[in-house]
């Protein structure tokens, strides 16, 4: 069911508008209320197909569709959202040589689809030449993922789009994942924690990151904290206040051998085997993270992929 709410517009002289949040999820089509206004599912139609989801006023449906989530502050942003901003982020990043950083979030949509699917349109900021930029992406995440604890990957990773742009193609063949471009040795179950012991000796696919990678490449934290929130995806925002994570050991393995870093830690395709503590921990003791994080590209641009798992053991 949905629920309705009286949104005030924080800029321009736009009146408050009526908007329904969806409260469950649904994997069926969107159905029109018996009261719906004809005029309002027309226009909502039109702002999907022109923005492709990402600019949308309200839902007419009772049970799917495009519902916009009430920001109060684009700078307090909800953490789950300011990691899949990130993502999209990191994906455009490792496609096209960028160095992006979040700075604020300006709208974000969801739609349940059988996936939890997040329209974002955030502010970013090139740290090379300090241009900013407003940036979209189109994250969904599993519901239940059957390889891992975590499944989430994204759908369209690019600079804000003009709504109503001609295109070339429809945006539904951008945002459909070619699994098959995937190698199999990247498929199925995530291996285990004790997998790395067995690779130990293996110099062509498993390599430990030193201090250096792990400063330079600020992602591996984004890859972290995804796990960090698995385990306290009920602690809201106030995960923030346990960052930055600090790094024990990270090691990375991949398919193909005789790579070095920094190649290696580029790799489109790698796991990576994450020991890690938080600033203090949400549970009040001394706790150590082993997260197991696979990332996959499927050669499309905007698209990438993790599976995560994560435990968590009480230390000295």
């Amino acid at each position: 069911m949905s629920v309705s709410k009286i949104v005030v517009r924080r800029y321009g002289n736009e009146p408050p508008r009526l908007v329904r949040k969806l409260r469950r999820a649904s994997s069926v089509a969107p159905k029109p209320d018996d009261n719906s206004d004809p005029d309002l599912e027309a226009e909502y139609k039109r702002q999907v197909e022109e923005s492709d989801g990402f600019d949308v006023d309200e839902c007419p449906y009772l049970d799917g569709g495009i519902f916009p989530y009430v920001l109060k502050d684009k700078y307090d942003y909800p953490f789950e959202t300011g990691l899949f901003g990130r993502l999209g982020l990191h994906c455009y990043n490792l496609d096209k040589g960028t160095n992006l950083k979040l700075i604020g979030v300006n709208q974000h949509h969801t739609e349940m689809t059988g996936v939890f699917v997040n329209y974002i349109t955030l502010e970013a900021m090139d740290t090379c030449n300090n241009f900013p930029c407003n940036f979209q992406t189109c994250v969904a995440r599993d519901i239940v993922a059957e390889n891992a604890s975590l499944k989430v990957e994204t759908q369209l990773s690019r600079l804000k789009v003009p709504t109503g742009r001609p295109r070339a193609t429809h945006v539904g063949f951008e945002r459909r994942w070619e699994n098959e471009a995937v190698d199999a040795f990247y498929k199925g179950k995530l291996p285990s924690w004790s997998a790395q012991d067995k690779l130990a000796g293996d110099k062509g696919q498993l390599h430990e990151l030193q201090p250096s990678d792990l400063q330079e490449n600020e992602w591996l934290h984004l890859y972290a904290e995804f796990a960090f929130h698995l385990k306290w995806t009920g602690y809201g925002k106030g995960l923030k206040a346990f960052l930055p994570l600090k790094f024990n050991k990270v090691t990375i393995q991949t398919h193909e051998s005789g790579e070095e870093s920094p190649n290696l830690i580029r790799a489109r395709n790698a796991i990576f085997y994450m020991s890690f503590k938080g600033n203090g921990d949400p549970s009040g003791m001394s706790v150590e993270y082993r997260a197991i994080v696979r990332r996959t590209m499927d050669g499309m641009p905007g698209h990438i992929r993790l599976e995560v798992d994560c435990l968590a053991y009480k230390s000295s």
